[in-house]
């Protein structure tokens, strides 16, 4: 643990120091640079050198700091198919030449498996298609997978062109998106590949970019303190060494007097290393590239941390965020796929539907696109081999909103809103396009509707005269209340329009009722009579109903009741609603809400006693009151179910409304 330690000091405190000039790893013969765009060159040189850059006619100087790392700024060039040559020259020796440089649009492609795919594992006309020939405008820079504690500066990889031998162990997205662009706007366009199969979302998180999200602010607290590079890890690591070192004569002292050694003081903790952990991926596979002048990204990522709903949609605005500002590009388009279906299991039927609705709202950040790919998904296969129609889809986001082509359909239809009538449900959409129609020509499959019981029986839609919405219907249903599409993992819908892109999910009451008006708790920080000391002090305000830490909430297990846990909002609210609910484990039976203006003085607005076994839900509805606590007071409990203490209260989401 100790030598673990003093590697990050070392790294933090030694400046490396640099025989010659060097370039940063994207600076190499057979480059893409990205056109009418600043132009970050940067590398390293002796401290204090004067470094002069020259390319395409212009000539830059820049001054290398104390530990040798200089950058300068190219001003923005138009496309060039030229292979041109970079010259770096530091004061007082032979320039370093780049060959072969040329300028167009550069796109960096992440994620996880699906992302990682490469050529040689997907359908045999996809690999036929990369066999054919080269991509003379198509420059790839693949990534290696490592992993790093520490923000590196360095990647062991190069530029090579696409061809039929250098694509096949390449991303397959990555490959036909690169292709797309370069056929369509033919200039030269460079793919930098960096993705991890397997791999959550978190470790490819900047820190950066969790900073004011307000439902991550505990997380962004926990992560600063245990990650190397920032000061609130750094000032503790510091103290850590200095107290070493005091130990280190008081150990020796007591040695020599024939007594034992104390114990060594702890170190600073560190976030969990590992792809499909806390940290790792963006400080070995990202960073390196930072801050390479890009036009955009592409998104292949989920599976791992399919169950965790709308949080989901958080946890990527702080990766866009994040991103962006290391990129330096704040409208840097983001584009990404939403998953195919697959069964994860029985019991995780609605899991993915969950992460569609996140993948979908996450279409609310500036500047995203969302490719939908439910028609070549593979219910028992997660890695869907038809990669090339993945890359089309996302292309047409690019070339729709990057690129600015006008008339072209750029998605398949998404739901944007409903309607009760007298005869069911009218579903509306977005990107109809030229109106909606079915793949197979039979009536389109996969619709629901419900009464306000929340139970749903297949409906019959039909198209609407005007081809834009539909009318859902059934005769088990007198009262339609809510309508859901495709709500199952392995949904394979045949809705589409008429430019052939498949309809995504939706649910009109997921992950919340519309009726209920706005959400006032997301986020906000809650305090419990009973803390639990087993990492299920989180999850309860998170927007995910989940059944599981870190979604899911639970108290401690102390015995006896009642236990409450208390919500605040922050300020004032006017209420009209409190929405909370169990999950399908532990012992919860009985659980009160109420609400307070002053934190004293509570008044109950609803009661449950939830079900043993199944996961429950709950409406507590009055008139408007003002209020700034929201409290859950646990009252009793069923007999022990599984493994959980029935001494625990769970709570999967306690969610606050004003009208």
């Amino acid at each position: 643990m100790f030598k673990t330690h003093l590697n990050w000091c070392l790294l933090l405190l030694i400046q490396p120091a640099f025989a010659e000039i060097q370039l940063a790893p994207l600076f190499q013969e057979g480059a893409v640079l990205q056109r009418e765009k600043p132009v970050p060159v940067w590398g390293w040189a002796k401290p204090a050198a004067k470094v002069t850059i020259s390319f395409a006619g212009q000539t830059r100087s820049a001054t290398a700091d104390a530990a040798g790392r200089w950058m300068a700024t190219l001003d923005a060039m138009p496309a060039s198919a030229e292979g041109r040559t970079l010259a770096v020259t530091e004061e007082g020796a032979p320039p370093v030449e780049v060959k072969d440089i040329l300028v167009g649009e550069v796109w960096l492609g992440s994620g996880q498996s699906n992302m990682q795919w490469a050529i040689a594992q997907v359908r045999k006309e996809d690999q036929d298609e990369a066999a054919a020939g080269p991509v003379p405008l198509l420059r790839l820079f693949d990534v290696p997978r490592t992993l790093q504690h520490a923000r590196q500066d360095k990647v062991n990889s190069k530029w090579t062109p696409a061809t039929p031998e250098t694509t096949r162990n390449f991303s397959a997205v990555g490959y036909f998106f690169g292709k797309q662009l370069a056929t369509n706007l033919k200039i030269p366009v460079g793919i930098i590949h960096s993705s991890w199969g397997g791999s959550r979302i978190e470790p490819w998180w900047a820190e950066e970019g969790l900073e004011g999200i307000a439902e991550l602010a505990s997380t962004r607290s926990f992560r600063l303190a245990r990650s190397p590079g920032f000061p609130e890890y750094d000032r503790p690591f510091r103290t850590f060494v200095d107290a070493v070192g005091d130990w280190s004569e008081i150990a020796a002292k007591a040695l020599d007097s024939g007594l034992p050694a104390p114990a060594m003081p702890p170190a600073p903790p560190l976030l969990k290393l590992g792809h499909n952990q806390e940290t790792g991926t963006y400080q070995a596979m990202i960073h390196p590239l930072v801050p390479f002048a890009l036009r955009g990204f592409i998104w292949y990522q989920g599976e791992s941390n399919n169950g965790e709903g709308m949080l989901y949609t958080t946890k990527k605005q702080a990766l866009i965020a994040g991103w962006r500002k290391q990129f330096q590009a704040p409208e840097a388009p983001f584009l990404f796929v939403q998953l195919a279906p697959f069964n994860y299991g029985e019991n995780r039927n609605f899991d993915l539907p969950g992460i569609w609705s996140a993948q979908q709202a996450t279409l609310r950040i500036p500047h995203t696109g969302m490719a939908v790919i439910n028609d070549i998904g593979m219910v028992n296969d997660i890695h869907p081999t038809n990669k090339s129609e993945v890359a089309r889809r996302l292309s047409l986001w690019a070339f729709a909103d990057t690129y600015g082509q006008k008339d072209l359909v750029k998605s398949g239809p998404l739901y944007s809103g409903y309607k009760v009538t007298g005869d069911g449900i009218e579903i509306r959409f977005d990107h109809s396009g030229g109106g909606l129609a079915t793949r197979d020509g039979a009536a389109p499959t996969w619709f629901e509707i419900a009464a306000n019981d929340g139970e749903y029986h297949p409906a019959t839609a039909t198209i609407s005269a005007d081809r834009k919405s539909l009318l859902l219907q059934s005769p088990a249903v007198a009262k339609p209340d809510r309508a859901r599409f495709a709500w199952s993992q392995v949904a394979l819908p045949n809705l589409i329009n008429q430019e052939g892109l498949p309809a995504g999910a939706f649910n009109t009451h997921w992950p919340s009722d519309p009726t209920l008006g706005t959400k006032v708790s997301g986020g906000k920080p809650h305090k419990s009579s009973h803390p639990n000391t087993h990492n299920w002090d989180s999850g309860l305000t998170d927007g995910n109903w989940g059944n599981a830490s870190p979604t899911c909430y639970a108290t401690a297990e102390t015995p006896g009741f009642p236990k409450t846990v208390t919500i605040d909002l922050g300020s004032t609210q006017t209420l009209h609603a409190v929405i909370y609910g169990t999950p399908e484990i532990g012992s919860t039976k009985t659980v009160a809400v109420s609400i307070s203006e002053d934190g004293e003085n509570f008044t109950e607005v609803g009661r449950k006693d939830f079900p043993m076994k199944k996961a429950g839900r709950a409406e507590a509805r009055f008139d408007p009151r003002k209020a700034r606590y929201v409290r859950a007071s646990f009252l009793g409990n069923h007999p022990k179910q599984d493994n959980f203490s029935e001494e625990f209260g769970f709570l999967s989401e306690l969610e606050a409304y004003q009208p």
